[in-house]
């Protein structure tokens, strides 16, 4: 240490920055990893009770495929006190035939449709959906959900009798051979664990409208999309948000009650996922907000002002390489819990590894963004 203590105090008062900048950088790395991370990580989940009665709520929009594949093989197996209540958007294939057909079978589906395309008919037709679920515990679900071959109905079901009026559940894409897919896997694991994390500290949001349960009440209090139905890319999220903070919420961090999406997804999909939690991060209270962008900023400064601390003290790399590596194996440990409690095996290293470069991909996509909406902004304008 002597060699290191020397090295820092004759040096230049812009090292003894550097080196201060560096621990109160690591220790800020350390209280998100312990209050944020491991919190989710260890988060106890609800145990199972008595089955609640569930209207899952279905949005179609060119899904004959999905529907044939997912919904058709759910209600011939599922029993139990539940509905499907399905709106198809306007799709230009056969949706809307095939729920027909389905329906003719299968009491326990709701259809409805809307007539015509108009803009923000995603919201609108989840807010028939709402309306028309007759049951007090709602959760919108994706038809390309696989949930015929899960216990996913019955998990989430027999944790709806917690004294919460919301439960988050995890859910993501089923992986595939492709980058796309595994970057689009990666932040949208993350996305969640930050939100698993918040919520464990009462300070709960989402960033997915995906199987998420609530007491459909909590819709019509809030007014819906009253205020929001111009907002792009984000949806249901708005309302939860809006009254997630008003009462006791949920955490269920397990396989049983995750659904995966069977979705071929492009470099295009992962940037409108990002541009999703850029939309929602808009409306989440400013504390929150600020602590989101405040450990952003922490997570960039991080590894260059690292690199440029040892290339001008190389003295401190011993020290500074050392704190280091018991982050990263501490963070390692951390995400192997959350992957294994949702048996995400095939993310654990790639997982880490996208996570470093994530921070700098996000930041100069949404420069870029940025950017050219205010080009956009400057053209309309002249």
């Amino acid at each position: 240490m002597e060699p290191i203590q020397n090295a820092i105090l004759r040096g230049h008062p812009i090292d003894w920055a550097l080196f201060i900048l560096f621990i109160v950088l690591f220790v800020l790395h350390v209280a998100y990893m312990l209050f944020i991370t491991l919190r989710a990580a260890l988060h106890k989940n609800l145990p199972a009770g008595s089955l609640s009665p569930l209207s899952l709520l279905l949005v179609v929009k060119n899904e004959e495929e999905n529907l044939g594949r997912n919904l058709k093989p759910f209600l011939e197996k599922r029993k139990g006190d539940y509905e499907v209540v399905a709106v198809d958007n306007f799709s230009q294939d056969e949706s809307l035939q095939v729920l027909g057909n389905i329906k003719t079978d299968h009491p326990h589906l709701i259809v409805s449709s809307l007539k015509q395309n108009t803009p923000y008919s995603e919201k609108m037709a989840q807010n028939i959906a709402l309306k028309a679920a007759r049951h007090d515990w709602v959760t919108l679900i994706p038809p390309s959900a696989n949930m015929a071959t899960t216990p996913w109905l019955n998990e989430v079901s027999s944790r709806l009798n917690s004294g919460s009026h919301t439960v988050v559940n995890y859910s993501n894409i089923t992986p595939q051979r492709s980058f796309y897919n595994l970057l689009f896997r990666v932040e949208y694991f993350f996305q969640q664990v930050k939100s698993f994390g918040f919520i464990a500290n009462r300070l709960p949001f989402v960033l997915s409208e995906e199987n998420v349960a609530f007491q459909k009440q909590l819709y019509f209090n809030e007014g819906g999309f009253r205020g929001k139905i111009s907002e792009p890319f984000a949806n249901l999220e708005l309302v939860i948000n809006s009254f997630i903070r008003k009462g006791p919420v949920s955490l269920v961090l397990s396989a049983d009650t995750a659904i995966n999406r069977n979705e071929d997804v492009k470099f295009k999909d992962y940037l409108e996922l990002v541009k999703k939690e850029g939309h929602i991060r808009k409306h989440l209270p400013a504390g929150i907000r600020f602590l989101l962008l405040f450990y952003e900023w922490v997570t960039l400064l991080f590894i260059p002002l690292t690199a440029l601390l040892i290339v001008r003290v190389p003295a401190v790399w011993p020290l500074v390489t050392g704190m280091v590596i018991c982050l990263i194996v501490c963070n390692l440990l951390i995400i192997k819990k959350l992957l294994s409690r949702l048996q995400e095996y095939k993310l654990f290293l790639p997982s880490f590894v996208i996570a470093i470069l994530l921070p700098f991909i996000k930041l100069a996509f949404r420069l870029r963004y940025y950017s050219y909406g205010r080009k956009k902004e400057w053209k309309i304008g002249n």
